[in-house]
């Protein structure tokens, strides 16, 4: 049968939030991901909640983890989770990696989801980072089971941090450029709405991670406003079909 993940950087509460929450829950209604990992999570000012749980509701995903501003969501319950914060820079903020083990088809499954360094010239530090979040997922899940690592990235597909990843024990692959190698896949782009608008390149920084006890379905870059996806986000975001091997 396999399973879906989506990941999104959900852009905070920048304005117009509602007119990028209807399009948000539109697509989540057409798309109906298993799993789905969010960055820039924050608490709604209007209703008080948090965007992990307005999200969630609207997805029908009834189980969820979250911590300083990443959330998990998923169908089946959470088995264990955890946080791991991550090396921090000056100019930037905390950054984390958040772990949370489900049980799919009853077999584990471990889903990382992080968002690096900020601004874009911290490119080692960006390499620091993935290698610590790394580290964590080999020390707290050291036992073969089938991972995921998503998340914004911040950097581009030959940089330094995503080297990290692909160079790693864990053996992940690029799901998006497995599937589509030829593909440029821009997640943050100038044809965007929401993007500043003194950016001046189209880039693909974030990114679904697999290791071998997945197999890649399809993957495609979403709410870009294409497939009667709308905008929600100044990212898009990344779409992925997946089975146990």
């Amino acid at each position: 049968m396999g399973f879906s993940v989506l990941t999104l950087n959900v852009w905070n509460i920048n304005e117009p939030l509602e007119v990028r929450y209807r399009a948000l829950e539109a697509g989540l209604k057409r798309l109906r991901p298993d799993i789905v990992c969010l960055q820039e999570v924050n608490r709604d000012l209007k209703s008080g909640r948090s965007q992990c749980e307005l999200i969630a509701n609207m997805c029908n995903l009834a189980h969820s983890v979250e911590h300083n501003g990443l959330a998990v969501l998923c169908a089946n319950p959470v088995v264990r989770s955890n946080s791991v914060a991550l090396p921090e820079f000056p100019g930037d903020f905390p950054r984390d990696v958040l772990l949370a083990e489900f049980l799919i088809e009853s077999r584990p499954l471990l889903v990382a989801n992080t968002h690096l360094a900020y601004p874009p010239e911290l490119v080692q530090e960006r390499r620091q980072q993935a290698e610590m979040l790394l580290s964590a997922i080999e020390r707290l899940y050291s036992r073969k089971i089938a991972k995921i690592l998503c998340g914004d990235f911040n950097d581009v597909p030959n940089s330094p941090a995503v080297r990290a990843v692909l160079d790693s024990t864990e053996k992940f692959y690029d799901v998006f450029a497995e599937c589509y190698p030829n593909s440029a896949g821009f997640t943050y782009s100038r044809q965007n709405q929401y993007v500043e608008p003194s950016w001046t390149v189209d880039e693909r920084i974030d990114y679904i991670f697999a290791n071998h006890d997945l197999v890649p379905k399809d993957c495609s870059v979403v709410f870009d406003g294409n497939n009667g996806l709308d905008l929600v986000s100044d990212h898009f975001g990344v779409f992925g079909n997946l089975v146990f091997r």
